[in-house]
């Protein structure tokens, strides 16, 4: 029978055997976590050189509002629309940078743990009660683990405060528009008679359409 062993196997398996290991090396050895067959998981080095791997969370917080209704065509042209009405209110209520892209800011209605390069120019507590208040929306789909302080600090880079007196009045009446503007169960303002194919989007008119919203609500 012919012998398949390698040429100068036994001088290499001598010197294999022959290694010094430090005290607790096997115990260090089991303890590691098995390879899953992925070669691509990640880790890291800790300051003993040991590798150590990466815990990935299976339920990553959502970092945006899932406001989208992408089963249902007719829904998600509405809400598109009404999206692009509420990027031009808060770029014009300077509560965003103006050059906040477009599609970075119809990424924050999908729900998805993303981040959306949106600079927050407004102050915290507008953001953190307006967060606040969009959640408790029926149009808006409840996540798991997504809440107002982990939108402001993790989407936006801010400190949360929900002090209701840090806030003014026109600052109050601009939330409930905001979420009036989502809405599309709300009416919008009628057509400008200066221009019958625009809707009427100053704030004086959405003032008007929000202030007789609030009254049906308050005599149900």
């Amino acid at each position: 029978m012919a012998d398949n062993t390698p040429e100068g196997w036994s001088h290499t398996l001598d010197r294999i055997v022959s290694l010094q290991m430090p005290d607790g090396w096997f115990d260090r050895f089991v303890e590691e976590d098995p390879w899953d067959g992925n070669s691509h998981s990640e880790c890291s080095a800790d300051k003993s050189g040991k590798r150590r791997k990466k815990t990935v969370t299976a339920n990553e917080k959502p970092l945006t509002i899932r406001y989208y209704r992408h089963g249902n065509k007719g829904i998600m042209a509405r809400q598109r629309q009404r999206v692009d009405i509420l990027y031009r209110k808060w770029t014009e209520w300077k509560w965003i940078d103006a050059d906040t892209d477009p599609d970075d800011f119809d990424r924050l209605f999908e729900g998805q743990p993303r981040h959306c390069d949106i600079k927050w120019t407004g102050t915290s507590a507008t953001l953190t009660i307006l967060m606040q208040q969009l959640l408790e929306q029926d149009f808006i789909e409840k996540q798991t683990n997504c809440s107002a302080k982990h939108l402001v600090e993790k989407q936006f880079g801010k400190t949360p405060n929900s002090d209701r007196r840090r806030i003014s009045k026109d600052i109050e009446e601009k939330i409930s528009i905001s979420i009036l503007i989502l809405d599309t169960s709300s009416p919008l303002p009628q057509r400008n008679a200066r221009d019958d194919n625009e809707e009427d989007l100053s704030d004086a008119a959405l003032y008007e359409v929000c202030q007789r919203q609030l009254r049906s609500t308050k005599c149900l």
